[in-house]
């Protein structure tokens, strides 16, 4: 909600009525009285408007987002009182760029709001890798200055490739703005890891039984004092304990940099490892080679984490005794999803991409709290991160306090461990994500 109010909610007149009904819905939706309704005002199409061969089945990553919009009290019926209007998604194993047409297609042709106010619209984006991954072909053509009519789009100037021109936004986990997802600041929108994502809340935790996951996330965190809302006379939130003025803040942690996961030889990850494996205090696992003749692992990480093949919290636990915690792309350009978990345990978050968009960025205190270090730049982090003092550490970590509550769905009720109601760390999830 937050932020697209940052985007501004000043509504164009749209005409009212449409050109046809888009599925089998009995009569036109009811005039609202727009005026009285709060803001953003939030419209979702029918997800039958693409079927065939769209199908609402295929909302696969981000049906419990779609829900959620169900269910806000800034959803209208009305599409003329609306500020942003939402598409369902798709996910399929064949990526089809006329899928997206068809759609896009089947909007504009039903509905006067496609062409009046194509720039305020969204469509739910279902996959880590961007467009690219599972929405249409991965074809240069698509994306470099063939028109749009060649490309089967409706309406002038939206090529997917160019953000200055582009009128779709998507919502997505990915905050990459070149490869496959062309990530556009001011016009997308990137969300934070849910819980369910491979590494939400409980990243690094698929060890345990689901019982003892939230368990442990509380055991490591230093946000978490015991307490739960209604249990604290005065301020909202885990952040208004004594955690967050303790000495932890200042104190030194044995791990200078930390990263776990999938290893290649290129990329941000390859050369971070290539650069620094054998630097102290820096503990760079590949997870995809460590019990195989392939592996790779730094050289301090055994002195620092030896017990980790036989503790299955191992990785929260290094987090929580990290200085700084690498959050790199995935593999192929995936979403970098490591800064959650790095602020739920007070390790400041490094990015591999300078321009890389991070969630909520436009209402968020990221810079106060998280690195962005340009690929080139890459060989000489150590002495990057030398030179931030003991000082300006414990700032970054108070200043999490401001953005840690926003990258968690506390609302939503995920089929997990988490008693309904409960925050993760206390919090109350009055400003979490849906916030």
């Amino acid at each position: 909600r937050r932020a697209l109010t940052q985007r501004g909610a000043t509504r164009t007149a749209v005409p009212p009525g449409g050109r046809g009904m888009p599925c089998s819905v009995s009569g036109a939706a009811p005039k609202q009285d727009c005026a009285s309704l709060p803001r953003p005002r939030l419209y979702l199409y029918p997800e039958c408007i693409g079927t065939p061969p769209w199908q609402a089945a295929d909302s696969a990553r981000l049906n419990w987002l779609w829900l959620a919009l169900r269910k806000s009290e800034y959803r209208v019926t009305d599409g003329a009182c609306a500020d942003f209007f939402f598409l369902s998604n798709y996910r399929s194993a064949t990526k089809s760029s006329e899928r997206v047409a068809t759609l896009l297609n089947k909007v504009a042709a039903a509905y006067p709001y496609w062409n009046a106010t194509s720039r305020r619209h969204l469509i739910l984006m279902p996959c880590d890798h961007g467009p690219g991954d599972c929405m249409w072909k991965r074809n240069r053509a698509v994306f470099t200055g063939v028109p749009d009519a060649a490309n089967g789009l409706p309406g002038a100037a939206m090529p997917f490739s160019s953000p200055s021109r582009r009128s779709l936004g998507f919502v997505t986990y990915n905050g990459d703005p070149g490869r496959w997802n062309v990530f556009a600041p001011g016009l997308d929108v990137r969300l934070p890891s849910h819980e369910m994502h491979e590494c939400g809340p409980f990243c690094g935790l698929h060890r345990l039984p689901p019982k003892a996951r939230l368990a442990a996330l509380r055991r490591h965190s230093p946000w978490y004092d015991g307490r739960m809302p209604a249990q604290r006379s005065s301020r909202e939130g885990a952040c208004a304990s004594a955690a967050a003025s303790g000495a932890w803040l200042s104190a030194p942690r044995r791990i200078e940099l930390f990263f776990a996961g999938r290893i290649p030889k290129g990329g941000p990850r390859g050369d971070v490892f290539r650069h620094h494996h054998a630097r102290e205090r820096f503990v760079l696992i590949d997870s995809a080679h460590e019990r195989t003749s392939s592996r790779r692992v730094s050289a301090a990480s055994d002195a620092l984490l030896p017990n980790r093949s036989s503790r299955a919290d191992w990785f929260p636990a290094a987090m929580a005794d990290s200085e700084f915690c690498l959050s790199p792309l995935g593999t192929n350009e995936g979403d970098s999803d490591r800064f959650l978990p790095a602020l739920l345990y007070g390790c400041i978050p490094v990015f591999s991409l300078a321009d890389e968009a991070r969630p909520f960025e436009e209402v968020l205190p990221w810079d106060s709290c998280s690195l962005r270090v340009h690929e080139t730049d890459l060989p000489r982090l150590h002495t990057i991160l030398a030179s931030i003092s003991r000082a300006q550490r414990a700032s970054m970590r108070r200043a999490m306090c401001g953005v840690w509550p926003a990258m968690l769905w506390t609302r939503l009720g995920f089929a997990s461990s988490r008693p309904r109601g409960e925050g993760y760390l206390g919090e109350s999830g009055r400003a979490d994500a849906l916030a």
